[in-house]
């Protein structure tokens, strides 16, 4: 607004001067055209109609005022234009003290997602004491947080913010303070998570007072840095629900199939160490050590005779038994488990020359976690002692995972494995048929 006020009033004088200076020009000549006559007392032939003396010095009254007048024009028009060129200032001045509370607001919101509380508050307090010059920066709560420059005396910054958090504390809201003791001031920012007051946090400095737009810079830095903690806090409370929802599950399971949480938490252990040797990211270890862990939860569903049974089954009891990791996909989802926690369950007794079940799904289109799992599992499985089975040796499960490498197993994903239980992998370097590659992730219908 104020640009374009700026520009017409630049416009405006221009256009004024050209005119004033034109006029200003054209009625000096004239001026002097009439006053020389009376003055010296010239007759001058054209002048008849201003020849009386009086008619002569009411014209020239008339010419000098409007001059005058043009005078005053260009006076205001300066005035106008001096005035615009403030209201322009100060408002670049506050478009500039925005933008730098913002990216500072932006750079405290990167700094509390990718680091710890405690060190992410820390870090925070250093930046904030030097981009807005303070000698002391603190988060005074339960415990004390405090970040001073190293020619500052830390007891008398310590005990000056603590006089101001107080200060804060007591008012419930944004302050600045003067602080006597040590002649000088402070902003404080009440902290308030889940509505409730926790922290404040302050800057101190002696000397100069803070600039008003700094306290402003503070509030938005702080909400930026309540919003992290709550976010913390629900994160947390997620993480605390998943970490129940999966020992419920692992212990229903372990009623039905003895030994399974060792199974289980062995699976896990294993898979993501595979999963991070092939280069699986954060998001899809955390899914694939979720998908270990509940890999055999649909054997809930499976009639308890069949699976405690220590001989072979009947065709039709083996269906039904071949049918749990379809089963623990559906549990996956009813507890909202992502999609690749359940296809992972879905598939990991697939195959990849499909011969495995529930789908008989071949190559690609198993999925990468379920092809891990499937290595995983079978290993354990042969060396675990299970009911109506005799437990193998570590060697011998080797051998059969070496068998099966590049036709029922994954290849690079049986090579990543015996890195991870250090087993020699020459063996198989030439019988990779697939690579562990991600594969589109299908929901279990």
């Amino acid at each position: 607004m104020a640009s374009t006020d700026l520009k017409k009033v630049l416009k405006r004088e221009s256009q004024l001067n050209g005119i004033a200076y034109a006029i200003i020009v054209a009625l000096l000549g004239m001026v002097v055209a009439l006053i020389v006559p009376l003055v010296s007392g010239w007759e001058v032939s054209g002048l008849e109609v201003v020849g009386n003396q009086i008619a002569q010095t009411l014209f020239v009254g008339t010419l000098l005022m409007f001059i005058i007048y043009l005078f005053d024009q260009h006076h205001r028009l300066r005035s106008e234009l001096l005035d615009t060129h403030d209201r322009l200032e100060r408002a670049n001045n506050e478009i500039t003290s925005a933008y730098d509370r913002l990216s500072f607001a932006q750079h405290t919101a990167s700094v509390m997602t990718s680091l710890s509380e405690p060190n992410a508050l820390e870090r925070i307090l250093e930046d904030a004491s030097r981009h807005f010059g303070a000698d002391a920066a603190a988060v005074v709560g339960e415990e004390i947080t405090l970040i001073s420059n190293a020619d500052v005396d830390a007891t008398g910054a310590e005990s000056a913010v603590l006089q101001v958090a107080l200060d804060a504390v007591r008012a419930g809201k944004a302050m600045t303070t003067s602080e006597r003791a040590t002649g000088g001031e402070a902003i404080a920012v009440p902290l308030r998570i889940q509505g409730e007051l926790k922290s404040v946090i302050c800057l101190w400095r002696q000397g100069d007072a803070f600039p008003t737009d700094q306290l402003e810079g503070l509030i938005l830095m702080a909400r930026i840095i309540e919003l992290s903690l709550e976010n913390r806090i629900l994160l947390q409370e997620v993480r605390d629900q998943l970490a129940g929802t999966l020992s419920v599950l692992s212990t229903l399971i372990g009623q039905r199939l003895p030994d399974y949480a060792q199974h289980s938490t062995r699976m896990a252990e294993q898979a993501v160490a595979v999963g991070r040797s092939i280069g699986l990211n954060h998001k899809d270890l955390t899914d694939l050590k979720i998908a270990a862990l509940l890999a055999d939860v649909g054997m809930l569903q499976v009639p308890a005779d069949l699976v405690s049974a220590g001989r072979p089954l009947e065709a039709h009891e083996l269906q039904l038994v071949q049918q749990h990791p379809a089963e623990g996909a559906d549990v996956a989802r009813r507890a909202y488990f992502s999609a690749n926690v359940q296809e992972a369950i879905h598939a990991h007794h697939e195959r990849l020359d499909g011969s495995g079940y529930p789908r008989g799904r071949k190559g690609d289109s198993i999925p990468v976690a379920a092809r891990i799992l499937a290595v995983c599992d079978t290993y354990d499985a042969m060396t675990s002692p299970r009911p109506g089975t005799s437990r193998q040796t570590p060697a011998t499960a080797v051998s059969a995972l070496m068998r099966g490498a590049g036709s029922l197993y994954d290849a690079e994903v049986v090579r990543a494995f015996m890195q991870v239980v250090g087993h020699d992998v020459s063996g198989i370097a030439d019988t990779r048929a697939t690579s562990a590659r991600p594969a589109q992730v299908r929901t279990p219908a």
